[in-house]
């Protein structure tokens, strides 16, 4: 049975949803392994409204800008980015990011809540293999960049990499962070 519970016609799709606060390297090893199973992949980028915050520091557009910038054409032609705003009510959340995005045959995230609350709507979620995944990846290398560590470049794809220091993504952590 399909995530969204109807008959789906068209490409085998799975869903992945994130954040990508940034884009990081388990993030890219992921999403290519699903590129290689299915027909399309609905990226959701969660907590689309959120920006300029400790935990959400990039825009959502900056997010988009990240992920088109790791992907090929090709890739990018079968990718399918849905930003998905909070609604902050987890009875609720399921019917709304379904609401947001084409039918998916399959659920995909490591992610205990999201599990959770997609098993509650009858909807079997897979896990990931992580790639040499830290605890909170994408937490630990905010750290990294509000130290102004240089080694967060080593964490994330080369791409987002080089997109993150033309908007001097690590100047507005610090930022961010010094305002408290």
């Amino acid at each position: 049975m399909t995530a969204k519970k109807r008959k789906q016609t068209g490409p085998k799709r799975a869903l992945f949803i994130g954040r990508f606060q940034p884009v990081h390297n388990g993030h890219l090893h992921a999403i290519k392994k699903l590129l290689k199973k299915y027909d399309e992949v609905v990226v959701v980028i969660g907590s689309s409204e959120d920006m300029f915050s400790k935990e959400n520091p990039f825009t959502c557009g900056e997010r988009i800008e990240m992920l088109r910038q790791c992907f090929s054409k090709a890739d990018l032609a079968r990718l399918i980015l849905v930003p998905v705003p909070d609604v902050n009510d987890n009875r609720i959340w399921v019917d709304h990011v379904l609401s947001h995005i084409p039918t998916v045959h399959d659920v995909y995230s490591n992610n205990a809540l999201v599990k959770m609350l997609f098993s509650q709507h009858g909807i079997l979620v897979k896990s990931m293999d992580f790639l040499e995944r830290t605890s909170k990846e994408g937490t630990f290398i905010r750290k990294l960049m509000a130290e102004n560590d240089e080694s967060w470049k080593e964490h994330v794809p080369n791409k987002a990499a080089e997109y993150l220091e033309s908007i001097e993504a690590d100047k507005r952590i610090r930022k961010i962070v010094r305002m408290g």
